[in-house]
């Protein structure tokens, strides 16, 4: 027998089940390579109206330590334990750690870099710290992260099946090392090809310093490049870059936007870019999923 359900009862039902939906729901931003030295410059204050509360993940480039603490016989990279209130400024939560520089303050450099992270409240991902596991409204977001500069980790599809069955969430992303393009390297695409396959929701490169294309595939997204977000060095010239923030939900990216920036180098600020449009054709032209522009902010 059938039984009639008044429409009150089910449009009821309905909201009931959108509101439950959006609960098991968060916002996330992410973000290229970051390098603070000594800090003090507010490199990345410029863009906290772009983030817009969001919770943050970037790479870190170089270890957690002072300078004094760095090997000495070439070219390194550091970010004073002091520098890492700017991140906490902007509600970064999670930084990766496996880099072709995390080693610049010795061999436990990774290590050492994990243990201050944690004792400023923020994750690392990467290295020895593994896979981050973040909290956020309800849901459990794992954030995983490796270094390709020697090919592709040949445990890299073990590593991320099993933080995705710890997560509600998979957010995989990769650190590449070589010159400055516009192209994703073969090993990209292969990282890329096996995170997409396990099911992680967002997948994002940096590390070559130079912008990707975007893509929008299926449950996921891939940002192929974000460049840099902020550097405090005179040692990369590349400013063009972008933000992707994300909506996710159990299992699949909901929304995502696409935000140019001009990377702060050499102490300078972190600004909003001067010529989206044109980063936003760029972006079109080397392969990107088709944008919906809407000024500044161009959804995929």
């Amino acid at each position: 027998m059938l039984i009639a359900v008044p429409m009150a009862m089910m449009a009821t039902a309905n909201h009931s089940a959108a509101s439950a939906f959006q609960e098991k729901s968060a916002e996330l931003w992410l973000g290229g390579d970051v390098n603070l030295g000594d800090g003090g410059r507010e490199q990345l204050q410029g863009i906290s109206g772009i983030v817009q509360g969001a919770t943050g993940v970037v790479n870190l480039e170089g270890p957690v330590a002072q300078r004094s603490q760095l090997l000495t016989h070439k070219f390194r990279l550091w970010n004073s334990p002091n520098a890492l209130g700017e991140l906490l400024a902007l509600h970064v939560q999670v930084t990766g750690i496996a880099n072709n520089h995390s080693g610049d303050a010795g061999k436990n450099g990774q290590q050492k870099s994990a243990v201050r992270l944690k004792q400023r409240n923020i994750l690392p991902a990467g290295g020895p710290a593994r896979a981050a596991l973040l909290h956020l409204n309800g849901l459990v977001i794992a954030v995983t992260a490796h270094d390709l500069a020697h090919g592709v980790p040949p445990r890299l599809a073990a590593d991320l099946s099993a933080a995705r069955r710890r997560a509600d969430i998979l957010i995989a992303t990769f650190h590449v090392t070589g010159p400055a393009s516009y192209l994703p390297r073969p090993e990209l695409r292969r990282a890329v090809e096996i995170a997409y396959r396990v099911g992680a929701s967002v997948i994002a490169a940096h590390g070559t310093h130079a912008l990707g294309p975007v893509e929008r595939r299926e449950h996921a997204v891939i940002a192929w490049g974000l460049g840099n977000l902020a550097f405090a060095c005179d040692c990369t010239q590349e400013k063009d870059a972008i933000i992707l923030r994300v909506h996710v939900a159990p299992g699949w990216t909901i929304k995502a936007d696409v935000i140019p920036i001009q990377a702060g180098l050499n102490q300078r600020p972190a600004l909003p870019a001067q010529d989206a449009k044109g980063i936003f054709d760029l972006l079109e032209a080397i392969g990107s999923s088709k944008l919906q522009r809407q000024g500044n902010v161009a959804s995929f």
